[in-house]
């Protein structure tokens, strides 16, 4: 009867836990929800380990990942099966998919393929060690924030009739995320035995738990290791069970017909099985794979092209540490009121996939939002207030005179001249129509409001273009040295697009 509480009160962990992420998907940003908006990534060891090797500084937010750390030396690999939201998911569609028979399969070779998730892990360590940082492919927080925001965003703003929440290229995220479930048609959660780094993370700590299980009267049926979902029963006297895939479902003691199988504290009075573990030559090729493949990418043509168009959120540091610092997670994203952050494809690179950036086309960066900085796990958008937010530039507006309606077609428009938050656009009247002369960089925030409305009025091909000139410089008080380096090269880069001088 203890061994079924335990069951039960799992499945009722990993109901709770999943509805409190999803609920913090939904609202994020505001104040009146008690948890901080990245509570998970806070408990996800792997995120910070990769982050702070990826940028080389401490991440104060995710320290508190050290008392999973903790409670995995305690409880054993327990975050796998209790609060990963991933994990739950996946027992969701085994659970749906129960009709379909999975065939048998070697068990043996399946043991050989979960030293996989061991190289994975040393793969993306060596990786972050040199400033190139790939975990958004494995993170289980990670895909599970990408994945349930394109999904439950757009169905809240459906019921409650708000603006419709697009991400572009939103389709990837829902594959990948089906290719994982999927995966458990081949067998029983294959992703977290076989691929996951922070299962191989935990798992490897979970060897030092002093919790496990202990069996005596056992009458030889394999009834427990057919249940157990992670393959860590090795014979069918379950005499031998692997710590580092155990992930306290506790399925097996439900299961036993004879409840000769127990969960026990002090598993550290017998002597632990012996963990499979990766050649030496093995281990070498996967951390030399990290190392190897870091340089050739940051050295291919296609790594970080330069792109002088890129806007980033509002406070992101340099390109380089905000590349090292983005988990691609896309909370941003799921935030931005205006849905003016959208994950880009290859436009900074391979370095920069799916990374944030601000789209003009789409909405402008509000002048009274800071929720993008209060979701963000790693810093990689900088705290900011109300107070400071444009302090700094996000980026510079170009105007195109030879695209602008009064100029080209002797229209009236001029409706981005009062929309400026700063007053940046200086205008002259001629003949009844306010005609914008230029744009003052020194005002300039780059929150692409005027983009926005220009886009809306000449479909799709702006007068004005916000830029990322003058990144994180100060707002409002350039001097003139920078202001004139500013103008020239803008008007230089222009001069070699073939386009029109204003």
């Amino acid at each position: 009867m203890i061994d079924l509480r335990l069951r039960r009160l799992r499945l009722l962990s990993q109901i709770v836990f999943f509805a409190v992420f999803g609920a913090g998907i939904l609202v994020a940003g505001y104040h009146y929800w008690p948890l901080p908006s990245d509570f998970f990534f806070r408990l996800d060891p792997l995120a910070a380990i990769i982050s702070m090797f990826a940028s080389g500084a401490l991440i104060t937010g995710l320290t508190l990942s050290v008392v999973i750390l903790l409670l995995t030396i305690l409880f054993g690999r327990f975050f796998c099966g209790w609060i990963c939201p991933l994990g739950a998911l996946i027992d969701l569609f085994e659970w749906i998919t129960q009709g379909y028979k999975r065939k048998e399969r070697d068990q043996n070779r399946l043991r050989t393929l979960a030293l996989i998730k061991f190289g994975v892990l040393i793969l993306i360590v060596a990786a972050s060690a040199f400033s190139f940082q790939f975990v958004y492919f494995f993170d289980p927080i990670v895909i599970m924030t990408r994945f349930m925001g394109v999904t439950l965003i757009p169905i809240q703003k459906a019921l409650f009739k708000l603006p419709p929440f697009v991400v572009q290229h939103a389709i990837q995220f829902l594959l990948f995320t089906l290719c994982i479930l999927l995966l458990s048609l081949f067998a029983r959660r294959f992703w977290c035995r076989t691929i996951c780094p922070l299962g191989a993370l935990l798992g490897l700590i979970a060897r030092i738990s002093p919790s496990g299980f202990t069996q005596k009267d056992c009458i030889a049926c394999p009834t427990c290791q057919k249940k157990c979902r992670t393959g860590a029963i090795e014979d069918p006297k379950a005499q031998i069970t692997q710590p580092q895939e155990c992930i306290r479902c506790f399925d097996c003691l439900d299961a036993c017909p004879k409840n000769t199988r127990a969960f026990t504290f002090n598993a550290h009075l017998r002597e632990k099985p012996e963990m499979p573990v990766l050649a030496r030559r093995s281990f070498l090729a996967w951390c030399g794979s990290g190392v190897v493949g870091s340089a050739v990418i940051a050295r291919s043509a296609v790594a970080m092209p330069a792109n002088k168009s890129l806007l980033r959120p509002p406070h992101a540091p340099d390109e380089e540490e905000f590349l090292d610092l983005c988990l691609r997670c896309e909370a941003c994203v799921n935030v931005c009121p205006t849905n003016a952050l959208q994950p880009l494809l290859l436009q900074s690179g391979l370095y920069g996939l799916w990374t944030p950036t601000l789209t003009p086309s789409v909405g402008e960066c509000k002048v009274d939002c800071n929720k993008c900085s209060t979701v963000c796990p790693t810093h990689a958008i900088g705290n900011f207030d109300l107070s400071t937010k444009y302090n700094l530039k996000i980026g510079t507006a170009i105007l195109y005179k030879d695209k602008c309606i009064p100029y080209s077609e002797g229209e009236r428009c001029g409706k981005c001249i009062p929309k400026c938050p700063t007053a940046a656009i200086a205008y002259t009247k001629q003949n009844d129509l306010e005609l914008p002369s230029k744009i003052d960089y020194l005002l300039c925030i780059g929150c692409g409001i005027c983009e926005n409305v220009c886009n809306k009025q000449t479909l799709d091909e702006p007068a004005i273009v916000v830029t990322g000139y003058g990144r994180n410089m100060p707002s409002g008080v350039l001097d003139n040295a920078i202001k004139t380096y500013l103008e020239k090269t803008l008007k230089e880069d222009r001069a070699e697009d073939g386009l029109i001088k204003q």
